[in-house]
Formats: C-alpha cells, sequence, structure tokens
C-alpha cells in the first residue's frame, strides 16, 4: 500500500471520531432535553431468529408457523404449533390460523373467540365462525348461550340466532334477527338462495324490496343478486327497483322503466339519485342539478345516506366554483347524517357558506353548534369552536373570546392555533405539554399477553401482524399514559406509522402526546440548513407518518411519498442519482430529494406554506387552476383561511391544515418544546404580491 492511500485511510479514520465526538457533544445533550422520551429510529433490524423473549429454536418454529399461515401451509403450521412450548407464541398462531386459514374448525377458532377475545381481528373471526355454525348447527339452546355474550357480526350469523329462537317458539325475537340478516346483511348469491328457502315463509314482499335496495346501494357487483328478488316484491316497488338498477347501470331502456314508476314514487330519493349521477357523467353537472336538489329527504338506507353524500358533495364544490352560494347551501342541509367525518364536513360546508358567502350568522350558528356537538376528536372540535368564535363576532356576542379560548386548548391543531393567534400576545406562544414518562404503567402494559405477542412479531420483523395490534389496542386503551408506551414500543422496532397512529388517539382525550406524536426524524435533522426542516418535518409526517418503506396505491414511494416521475425530475434538476428503489429502502436519500422538491415548490410560488403544501399533495397543474378559480392567496385582497376551504378536493383541504398545523408544532419541537405561534403568518405570505 502506497503513502497516498496510507494517508487517505488515516483521513478517513480521523473524520470519523471528529463526527463521533460532534454528535456526543451536540445531538446528544439536545435529545437528552427536547427530544426525550423517545429514541431515535433505529434502522437495524433484529438478527436472524434471535430473540430476547424466548429460546432460538421456539422462535425459528413461531417463524415457520407465521410464514406458514400467510402462505397457506396449515401442515407447517399445526406443526409449529405441537414444537412450541410458550404459550404466547401458540396463541400466536392460533390467532393467525383463525383469520386465515379457510377450513378451521369451530372448536379452534372458538378457542380463540374465548380465550383471545381481546385480541385483534375478533369480528373477522367470529364472522367465520357465525358462517361455521350456520352450517353445521349446535343445538338451539347451546346457540342462545354461545351468543349471550356476543351480538352477531354477519348475516349468516343472524340467521342462525333467527333460526334458534324461532325453534324456542320466540317468533318475536327470531322476526328481528331475520330481518337483521336479509334486509341489512352481506349474503353470497348461495347464501341468499339458501336462506329465502329456509325463511320464505316468514318474509314479506317489504323485506325482498329492503333486501333489494340494500343490495342496490351495495354497488353494481350484487346486482345479479337482485333479478332472483323481482318476483317476489309488490309491481309499484318492483318497476322503482328495476329503474334504479337500469340507470345505475346504465342498461338498455332507462326511459321506459322511468315511465313505469307509478307517481307516487317517481320522486323517490334514491331514484333521484340515481338519475342525477347518469346525467352528471353522461351529459353534465348543469343537467343533473334539477334532480339532486328534489332530493330534501334523507334516504333510510345508512350507506345510502353517505353516498347520498359524496354525490351531492361533487354538485357543493362545483357551485362553490360557480359563486353559486345559495344553491351550495340548500344542497348541504338536511343530509340526514348523525355522526362521522361526513356529518362533519357536510354541517360545517353548510356552516361556512352561510356566514362567509350568504352573511346569514344565525344559520351558521345552528350549523357550526351542531358540528360541535357531534364530534369528539380535537381536529372536529377546534374548527367547530373557532367558527363559532367567528359567528359570534359577526353578531357582535361576548362569547366570541370564549370560543377562541377553548378552541386554543387544542394547541396541535389548525383552527386551535389560528384560535390563539385572535387572543392575546401571551397565548400566542406555543408551548407543548411535557410527556408522561408512564413509568407508573410499565408493569401493567407489559403483563398483556397481547404485548409479549407484539413484542414476539416486533422480534420476527413481522410488521402486518404487529401493526394490526398497535392499531386495535390504541383504539381499546383508555389512558394516554398506555398509548404513549405503545408508541415507544413501535418505535423499538422502527415501525414508525403504529407509533404515530398510537400517538394520535390520545385526542379521544383532548390530550397531546408531544414527543411520541410528533418524533425526531435522524434523517431530517441531517439536511442542510438552507432547507425549512421544520416543513420537510410537516409534509413528511402527513404523507407517511414518517414510515420509509411504504408504497402507496397512487404509486408514490418512501417516507416522503414523491412518485417516481417527480422523484426524478427532481434528482436530475439537483443533479443527484436517481435510484427509486433507495426512496424505499433509505430514509435519508427520501428526505434529501423530497426536501428539494418541497425547496423547488416554495420557490414557485413565492414563499407560500398553503400553495407548495397543495402542489405537493395535489400537484402544481391544479393549484393553478385552484388559484384561477378562487384567487391568490398570495394577495392581500384574499382571504387565504377560505381559500383552504374552497379547496375542492377534501383530501387536500385537510392535508393543508394537518400540514399547517404541523410546522408550528415542529418548530416548537426543534426549539426546547417552544415557540411563536406564526399560523397566521404562515398563511398570510399574502404581503409579498401587489394587488
Amino acid at each position: 500500500m502506497n503513502i497516498i492511500n496510507t494517508n487517505k485511510l488515516f483521513l478517513k479514520k480521523i473524520l470519523k471520531i471528529c463526527k463521533i465526538i460532534i454528535y456526543i457533544n451536540f445531538f446528544i445533550p439536545l435529545y437528552n432535553s427536547a427530544y426525550a422520551y423517545i429514541p431515535l429510529p433505529n434502522l437495524k433490524a433484529a438478527p436472524k431468529n434471535t430473540s430476547f423473549i424466548i429460546s432460538d429454536s421456539q422462535s425459528t418454529y413461531l417463524r415457520k408457523g407465521i410464514r406458514a399461515a400467510k402462505k397457506g401451509n396449515w401442515t407447517v403450521l399445526n406443526n409449529s404449533i405441537e414444537n412450541l412450548d410458550d404459550a404466547a407464541s401458540r396463541d400466536l398462531l392460533y390467532w393467525a390460523r383463525a383469520i386465515k386459514s379457510p377450513n378451521v374448525s369451530f372448536k379452534d377458532i372458538n378457542y380463540v373467540l374465548e380465550a383471545l377475545h381481546n385480541w385483534p381481528r375478533a369480528i373477522t373471526i367470529q364472522a367465520k365462525a357465525e358462517r361455521i355454525l350456520f352450517d353445521d348447527p349446535l343445538k338451539h339452546i347451546e346457540v342462545l348461550s354461545w351468543f349471550e355474550s356476543k351480538i352477531p357480526v354477519s348475516g349468516e350469523g343472524r340467521a342462525v340466532l333467527a333460526r334458534a329462537y324461532y325453534n324456542i317458539g320466540d317468533t318475536k325475537k327470531g322476526d328481528y334477527w331475520l330481518r337483521k340478516a336479509w334486509n341489512e346483511s352481506k349474503l353470497t348469491g348461495y347464501r341468499q338462495k339458501e336462506l329465502y328457502f329456509e325463511f320464505k315463509d316468514k318474509l314479506t314482499e317489504n323485506d325482498h324490496y329492503l333486501r333489494a335496495d340494500h343490495l342496490l346501494w351495495q354497488g353494481k357487483f350484487h346486482y345479479s343478486k337482485i333479478d332472483p328478488l323481482l318476483n317476489y316484491m309488490n309491481e309499484d316497488k318492483r318497476t322503482l327497483i328495476i329503474a334504479r338498477m337500469k340507470v345505475s347501470s346504465n342498461r338498455s331502456g332507462i326511459d321506459k322503466a322511468i315511465n313505469k314508476i307509478p307517481e307516487d314514487l317517481i320522486n323517490d330519493a334514491s331514484l333521484n339519485y340515481e338519475r342525477s349521477k347518469w346525467r352528471r357523467i353522461k351529459k353534465s353537472k348543469n343537467y343533473a342539478l334539477p334532480l339532486i336538489k328534489e332530493i330534501n329527504i334523507p334516504v333510510e338506507n345508512p350507506m345510502g345516506r353517505q353516498l347520498m353524500w359524496l354525490e351531492k358533495r361533487i354538485y357543493v364544490r362545483w357551485l362553490i366554483e360557480e359563486k353559486r352560494y345559495d344553491e351550495a347551501y340548500k344542497i348541504c342541509i338536511n343530509h340526514g347524517l348523525e355522526s362521522g367525518a361526513r356529518f362533519a364536513e357536510a354541517e360545517f360546508t353548510a356552516g361556512w357558506l352561510a356566514l362567509t358567502k350568504l352573511n346569514n350568522p344565525l344559520s351558521a350558528k345552528k350549523h357550526f353548534k351542531t358540528l360541535n356537538d357531534g364530534v369528539s376528536l380535537s381536529v372536529s372540535s377546534s374548527r367547530a369552536l373557532y367558527w363559532l368564535g367567528r359567528t359570534s363576532e359577526e353578531l357582535n356576542e361576548e362569547s366570541a373570546n370564549d370560543y377562541f379560548m377553548q378552541a386554543s386548548y387544542f394547541t396541535n391543531t389548525f383552527y386551535g392555533q389560528l384560535s390563539s393567534s385572535k387572543l392575546t400576545k401571551e397565548l400566542t406562544k406555543i408551548v407543548l405539554p411535557p410527556e408522561d414518562d408512564a413509568i407508573d404503567l410499565e408493569k401493567i402494559f407489559f403483563q398483556d399477553p397481547r404485548i409479549k405477542a407484539m413484542k414476539l412479531l416486533g422480534e420476527l420483523g413481522e410488521e402486518e401482524f404487529f401493526t394490526s395490534f398497535s392499531f386495535h389496542m390504541d383504539d381499546q386503551f383508555n389512558d394516554e399514559r398506555l398509548l404513549t408506551l405503545l408508541s415507544r414500543l413501535s418505535v423499538k422496532y422502527d415501525y414508525m406509522r403504529p407509533s404515530i397512529r398510537a400517538a394520535k388517539q390520545a385526542s379521544r382525550f383532548k390530550k397531546m402526546l408531544t414527543v411520541s406524536g410528533y418524533p425526531i426524524i435522524n434523517e431530517i435533522e441531517m439536511l442542510p440548513a438552507e432547507f425549512d426542516i421544520p416543513f420537510v418535518y410537516a409534509i413528511a409526517r402527513q404523507e407517511s407518518e414518517f414510515e420509509y418503506n411504504v408504497v402507496s396505491t397512487a404509486k408514490a414511494y418512501g417516507m416522503m411519498q414523491m412518485i417516481d416521475s417527480t422523484a426524478r425530475e427532481t434528482a436530475k434538476k439537483h443533479n443527484i442519482n436517481y435510484s427509486k428503489s433507495k426512496l424505499i429502502a433509505d430514509r435519508e436519500y427520501s428526505a434529501k430529494l423530497g426536501a428539494l422538491h418541497l425547496n423547488d415548490l416554495l420557490e414557485r410560488f413565492d414563499g407560500s406554506y398553503i400553495l407548495a403544501a397543495s402542489a405537493y399533495n395535489a400537484g402544481a397543474h391544479r393549484v393553478r387552476q385552484w388559484i384561477q378559480n378562487y384567487g391568490d392567496p398570495r394577495l392581500i385582497k384574499v382571504d387565504t383561511i377560505d381559500w383552504i376551504e374552497s379547496i375542492p378536493f377534501s383530501e387536500t383541504r385537510n392535508y393543508v391544515q394537518r400540514v399547517l398545523e404541523n410546522l408550528q408544532i415542529y418548530r416548537a419541537r426543534r426549539n426546547n418544546n417552544q415557540f411563536v405561534n406564526e399560523i397566521t403568518k404562515d398563511i398570510n405570505i399574502n404581503n409579498i404580491l401587489s394587488n
């Protein structure tokens, strides 16, 4: 080896030592203060067949059993069970078999339901047990006993329970569960035929109509099950069902079928839904609009109400774009929804239109109060309270500040931060709450058999099953400290998505998990100072929850969720060697390309976070179209909050708000958990352009 190469090696070693010294003296003290409680993600997987919980030989059998369950090799799985001494490991394989095996016995599946009743996928497993009971029934007394602690979750289960009640002479309960099975349940065509022949004497013409209505709302895949029912319902309802089927599937003879409908059913809401949808797709929204306006009474079917709102929402957003606000408002109301995300969207949109576009604060207040009473999560509560405050301002009511104060409690939400900015200067500073270390609950947490199962799955690198457990348990825990422990457990195995999800669930208790919910990621911290690092964090958290090895259904890759063409173009522009595989294999590579793309967008849109985030999510071409339709939020005359709420895609509206709130939190996270709330400044970078 020559002297030049020797010197090069020596310099490399010196440089490596310097890096370690810098890390120890700078990053570790920083981590111990602002970034306490949660370790930085570790990309090293556990060594193969090495376990800190069970022996290596037992770990090998467990690994083989899990893989066999996924591949459908039941001989190998059963052999693994026989060779496992550890109860938690055996239970994991019993559970996996109950989920995956098409031929699992009722005895084996019932063991899982009884002994592992609080494990994930219980509904899926119970439905499988109910299908077994339908084909191979127990005695009716045994069936009733089995259902004492369970509510049927499938059409077969409801039919089994109905059969048992009929057998003991309880016709009232039998009728109830039969109608649940027939009118409201998913059944295969073969199963539907079986139920009909077993219970045809107990089913009425209206039951057959309700089943057909249910199947129509389920979608075209189920239409073949409707044809056998047509002869068993009255003529008027039959003509209505036939017309709905023809319209929704674009069959021939639509006009003829509609003309046969009796006058009292011609304005049926379900029919108008199908007709308006057909007209919108085949002709135009203007041609379809009169029919959608006729729908003033909610349909009875719960799924129908959900689908009805999704169709109405298309017209609402189009009418907003057309500045036909009164028509949009009238379509919003009478949605018939009582809870959930679509209820919140419909009620909010009605209130927002009434206040900001129709100058009707009294109507707006009713909608925002209904919204506030019907939601529980922090994001929705803070939005309702903020807009109640805005409405009270318009009405010159003293309660405005009270609403803003209540909303400002939700520090990590967009509207909570906006509410804070409307109060005194002292309240505009973001101080993130400390996260309980949860030491007092560690013993209880780690004694839970499900946690041991998760640790075993984590050691095996079985992310799919691990995530199933985590998502199930973060919905079950009723203490935010347990969510902290659950979040940390996911980080231990470098599963960031379940970690973040667990932390987000604290919003059920109106709480915020500062460190678990907003982790510091090494690869983002290593980005050069020229990047807006809090903005990179904000985007990455919303895009992937910092999971690096993910590919979306839209073919977006990695932690920064970049599509191949955008990533390739960004790499070329900045003279970086492009590798699509590295987008999901290398957090540092993904972070760098994503940060460069964000910088490009910020430059293109003059530093506007709103436009850059919108473009990252929906594409720059759509942002240009929205600027044309709703004005330019960089201009002083444009209300930026209204601009955000005008975005026609619900996903992008939500995305922009979540990114902006994350931006404030990550500025604080990187500054000892406190920072000035700059949300108003961030959305009003509209002073940079003249009118």
